[in-house]
């Protein structure tokens, strides 16, 4: 895949890849990745939606994958959406009078629905996966409240697990190719981090009801990681006419690399086919 850097407003320097298909591309992918990954795990994601028509851009976040910045870290979750904007604006400028969908999973999810709630009128429809939406639901409250102390004193500081093997998917090469992974983070959640999720959390839960663009929403619903409950609250939060949730018996938090991940990508390029 090209890839190409993009510079943040505070001058990191952003990994991105793009792939178009032979021939003018029916539709435009921005294509947001999770906590602690890369925009590399999402190969088999990028060639189905290329083959499918449709031309896919991506990024690494700050502190992620081969970008620049402490790892797995941000001062602010702003910062992810801020980042998303300029990489954004590339986009839409290489891809003139294109229709422009942003897919996002897990901690990109997130960012994405926030990014929705700013940008809705520039683009054309979100998909989120296992988002956040109620990241609170996650963490015992007591961790909650060590982790605001903590964020004043020692906010790089690894405090929150996530690693447990299982946690992603069904597929035991998951968590293989996870370890092997010299991009993926493999440390505690940083304190920062967590609060900062936390905090997004709750604003984009506040401004649910600005959401009117056509939404879908996804989740594995043995998903331990995430709680499923976010996308419910997410579903029944957004003014969205055109809306839909999908919850996936047997999955757990990454449905895109689960063992049934093609019926998943499925929904996915039809409800991309319908809004084109």
């Amino acid at each position: 895949m090209p890839s190409e850097n993009c510079t943040t407003p505070d001058g990191l320097l952003l990994y991105t890849e793009y792939r178009v298909p032979d021939g003018d591309p029916s539709a435009v992918v921005l294509l947001v990745h999770g906590y602690g990954e890369h925009s590399g795990r999402y190969q088999h994601v990028i060639e189905r939606l290329v083959q499918s028509d449709y031309a896919v851009y991506t990024l690494d976040h700050r502190g992620h994958g081969r970008s620049e910045g402490v790892r797995a870290y941000c001062d602010s979750m702003e910062q992810f959406v801020n980042d998303l904007k300029v990489y954004f604006d590339r986009v839409k400028a290489a891809q003139p009078g294109k229709k422009l969908f942003v897919l996002g999973h897990s901690m990109g999810g997130l960012i994405s629905l926030a990014f929705a709630e700013r940008y809705q009128n520039q683009f054309n429809g979100l998909i989120v996966s296992g988002a956040p939406v109620n990241a609170d639901a996650n963490v015992p409250a007591f961790l909650i409240t060590v982790g605001k102390v903590l964020n004043r004193v020692a906010p790089k500081l690894h405090l929150l697990e996530t690693g447990k093997p299982g946690i992603l998917s069904t597929d035991p090469e998951i968590d293989i190719a996870w370890a092997n992974d010299p991009l993926t983070n493999k440390k505690p959640m940083r304190v920062r981090l967590g609060v900062e999720i936390n905090k997004m959390a709750g604003e984009v839960r506040a401004h649910l009801a600005d959401l009117k663009l056509p939404i879908l929403i996804l989740h594995g619903a043995d998903d331990q990681l995430v709680n499923p409950s976010g996308s419910q609250v997410a579903y029944e939060g957004v003014s969205s006419l055109d809306r839909t949730l999908k919850r996936y018996a047997g999955m757990r938090h990454e449905i895109l690399n689960e063992v049934e991940k093609a019926v998943v990508m499925t929904d996915i390029i039809d409800w991309l086919n319908r809004h084109i």
